[in-house]
């Protein structure tokens, strides 16, 4: 089998130990540089450097082919992320991810993902679940239930045009955002897991402050999450960001989930696990620039909601693929469309006459999953 192991602390390093790492092809993930030093590593095994929830640095450690791939960081947000990343993103047959807030585990075997609570016998339990080996003297817990249908959106709706949000994340973004908000009549309660920000955001505004993890169900419930009609979350850490709008959204029926997005690589597959808006202030700078610069080959002329999708033209060059093809017979990928062929003053039909030019500028709605298969069949 092909196993992918992310996070090589206690738990993945005793796994790796328990297996016959010569009969199966095993990767090991680790975000700390510090894995090259150990000792306990095997030399057959392949080893990753880079934070799992990058979608290419899964690709490249071979998730597309993984027959198992286990999430066993210390951080359990990011855990669930990769879980569903594997399973929604690369189709992984088995996907195990640790927890530790025994409130989402039902939510999350619903998803197809197991999770495994740390245990002395963890390693042992791993083990035999994927590869039959035998450890005398460990048990395995009965498999958890699975969750019940999902709490029903409410209608997103609010007397008087005021809403009620949450914001998760007291930092900068979320202080100024909240703020805007007041000035404008909502309801906002701030969710912030840092002592030292809570304590200063309490003090310069006026509106109730949890200290706590606003990805957990505890706390938001705390926030009073049951009757909120939006959520935006604004952390530093798209992991948390994600987890926190799926447990708003499945757990408490929350009909509007907003997350800031720090790896515009993420944008696509946080939308697929459910969250309605993404915001990358990444990918907005980067738009910015390019629809600034007349020569740029790329420029996003229109984004379509929060469905993913955008209208983009492509200058075409002397070394352009597309050269000398006819517009209506490019192999585009699946629900992408060319719009129009612009040449001098002259918009032209993507037809199977319009056969294309050094100059032209085709104009195309590409949704983002798709966005550079579109670039390297028009301009390489």
């Amino acid at each position: 089998m092909k196993i992918i192991v992310i996070g090589y602390g206690r738990l993945g390093s005793q796994f790796v130990k328990k297996i016959d790492v010569q009969a199966h092809d095993v990767v090991v993930m680790d975000k700390e540089r510090s894995i090259f030093d150990r000792s306990d590593l095997p030399k057959s095994i392949k080893v990753f450097l880079g934070n799992a929830i990058d979608i290419d640095l899964l690709r490249e450690a071979g998730a597309d082919n993984a027959d198992v791939i286990l999430a066993l960081t210390r951080d359990e947000n990011t855990n669930l992320m990769i879980a569903q990343i594997a399973r929604v993103v690369f189709n992984a047959r088995k996907v195990i991810a640790v927890v530790y807030d025994p409130q989402r585990e039902a939510s999350f075997h619903e998803a197809g993902i197991e999770t495994l609570a740390i245990t002395v016998a963890g390693a042992d339990l791993l083990a035999t679940r994927l590869v039959g080996a035998t450890q005398e003297g460990t048990e395995a817990s009965a498999p958890l239930p699975r969750a019940s249908a999902r709490v029903p959106l409410r209608p997103l709706e609010a007397q008087d045009g005021s809403f009620y949000v949450i914001m998760v994340g007291g930092g900068l973004v979320g202080f100024y955002l909240a703020r805007a908000l007041l000035k404008n009549g909502h309801e906002v309660t701030i969710i912030e897991r840092s002592p030292e920000i809570y304590d200063l955001v309490s003090q310069q505004i006026d509106c109730p402050v949890v200290l706590g993890d606003g990805s957990t169900v505890a706390v938001l419930e705390r926030a009073g999450a049951s009757r909120a009609n939006v959520l935006c979350a604004v952390t530093n850490h798209d992991q948390d960001n994600l987890i926190a709008c799926q447990v708003a959204k499945y757990r408490f029926g929350i009909s509007k989930t907003i997350a800031r997005v720090k790896n515009p690589k993420n944008e696509m597959v946080m939308r697929r696990l459910g969250v309605d808006t993404t915001v990358s202030s990444t990918a907005i700078m980067t738009s910015v620039i390019e629809n600034e610069l007349p020569t740029t080959p790329v420029r996003t002329i229109a984004k379509l909601g929060s469905g993913g999708a955008s209208i983009v033209e492509y200058r075409l060059n002397t070394v352009s693929p597309a050269l000398g093809k006819h517009a209506a017979e490019l192999a585009l990928p699946p629900a992408c469309g060319l719009i129009s062929v612009l040449r001098g003053g002259e918009m032209l039909p993507p037809a199977s006459t319009t056969v294309l030019e050094n100059g032209d500028r085709v104009v195309a709605l590409v949704p983002q999953e798709h966005d550079d298969a579109v670039r390297t069949i028009l301009i390489g």
